[in-house]
């Protein structure tokens, strides 16, 4: 398996815990305003393991692990361009979380 691959996988299932952690409150106690925005912080991480599954995906060998590959990268940017989307949004002040 590539590298790259592993990372991917390694960064998206990290993210994916921290963010269900903050939802639940394990992490920083957070009100509900304040989660969504680190949630969406969080969900930037997932930008970078998108890259990393198409650059796992190229230099992997099998068709499924390739297909698997860019599912992932697909779904993983997906999630991060809407957690960007969230944070310019409130960052610029024309979105409220919460």
């Amino acid at each position: 398996m590539a590298r790259s691959l592993v990372f991917a996988y390694v960064l998206s299932l990290i993210t994916i815990l921290a963010v269900v952690a903050l939802g639940r409150g394990l992490l920083l106690g957070a009100d509900g305003p304040a989660a969504f925005f680190y949630r969406s912080l969080l969900g930037l991480f997932l930008l970078p393991a998108a890259v990393l599954f198409i650059r796992g995906g190229n230099r992997s060998s099998g068709s499924l692990r390739k297909a698997l590959a860019y599912g992932l990268s697909f779904t993983t940017a997906f999630l991060g361009f809407g957690s960007l989307i969230a944070v310019i949004f409130v960052l610029a002040g024309s979105a409220k979380p919460g």
